[in-house]
């Protein structure tokens, strides 16, 4: 793989992920301190960095988010690119992978602020208990932090438990806009049937140190002929996966239908479309090796539910993305580019 591909990897990090890396901050709801909303909570000194509409973003938050990502890509890319990772050209468009970091931490500060406007809206506030959960992360975050991090992120309790209470009240909202609406998916088109394959590798293999070795052409055109061998079975017996057992070859279960290949590779998935249910395909060739592959049967229900409620989940998913890309149209980012400039990731965050 090479490095834009990495660096494009990196840069699809969600505001979920980012999340996930500090071991605290997920969840949603309203914070408090002696009656005040923790979020409307500014301190004296504080800077604007963007705004939404008339809403302020403040650096502080940015400058948060912007060094836990930053320490969570050092972790996981240091050891292949270095210190100098962060001026390094990090896709097509020639950005460098700095600021496809900040780019990052602005989407997900614009994704919290504008879900946390429509809180009330909706209906989504914190209870008590929640509020002393909270309270609890931010200390948990302070001490399971190292003193260079903590420092670099700006974080104390109060902060980061102000910016608890605001992943908090976005992930409530979030959930209560997916709850609210019912997608019209029917059964007829989540249906998706079983079809089974066994699968002849002609990768080569591994020792227990990682050490690759390739067939041979006499290795391979060997298990070619062990997977026509193992398709006269499963024909001659009906069934692949009683063949699979008597042979000790494992088999895989997968649903499909026109549209779902169910895990299935490609090639496999567009062969048992064109076959009887009951049916054992001839050895399929692909650059995995060869498939064997039975269409097993034209509607499964369990596995429809299941694809049902799969489809279900991604039409809640895609309408609440619809509903922020039309929230962020009507207010969109305003960068103050002269305070954000400012964040710079010009040494390692970490040892």
């Amino acid at each position: 793989m090479g490095k834009k591909n990495r660096w494009k990897r990196a840069a699809c990090l969600t505001a979920a992920a980012l999340l996930g890396i500090t071991g605290v901050l997920s969840g949603c709801g309203k914070g408090q301190t002696d009656g005040v909303k923790a979020e409307e909570i500014v301190e004296e000194d504080a800077v604007p960095v963007a705004y939404l509409g008339e809403e302020p973003v403040y650096l502080d938050e940015a400058v948060f988010y912007t060094r836990m990502l930053q320490e969570q890509w050092e972790y996981a890319y240091y050891q292949d690119f270095g210190s100098e990772m962060w001026q390094m050209e990090a896709g097509e468009d020639g950005q460098t992978l700095e600021e496809v970091l900040k780019n990052d931490v602005m989407s997900l500060l614009t994704e919290l602020h504008l879900l946390c406007s429509y809180a009330e809206e909706y209906g989504a506030e914190l209870t008590d208990e929640e509020r002393e959960t909270i309270a609890g992360r931010a200390e948990d975050f302070m001490e399971s932090n190292t003193p260079a991090v903590l420092e670099a992120a700006g974080a104390t309790a109060e902060r980061v438990e102000r910016y608890l209470s605001r992943n908090e009240l976005a992930a409530k909202t979030a959930e209560l806009i997916q709850e609210g609406y019912d997608p019209e998916i029917s059964e007829e088109e989540a249906a998706v049937g079983k079809l089974t394959y066994a699968l002849f590798s002609v990768t080569g293999t591994y020792d227990g140190e990682g050490n690759y070795t390739p067939f041979t052409d006499e290795e391979k055109e060997e298990i070619r002929q062990q997977a026509e061998d193992f398709a006269a079975r499963a024909t001659e017996l009906g069934d692949i996966t009683a063949a699979g057992e008597e042979a000790s070859h494992t088999v895989i279960d997968a649903y499909f239908n026109d549209s779902t290949n169910g895990g299935a590779h490609p090639d496999v998935a567009e062969a048992v479309r064109g076959m009887e249910t009951g049916q054992v395909s001839e050895p399929i060739e692909t650059e995995d090796g060869w498939y064997i592959v039975q269409r097993v049967s034209d509607y499964d229900e369990s596995a429809t539910q299941d694809n049902l409620d799969s489809m279900t989940e991604q039409a809640k998913e895609a309408y609440l993305m619809d509903l922020e890309a039309e929230w962020e149209q009507e207010t969109p980012l305003v960068i103050e580019e002269e305070v954000w400039s400012q964040v710079r990731l010009d040494e390692m965050l970490t040892e």
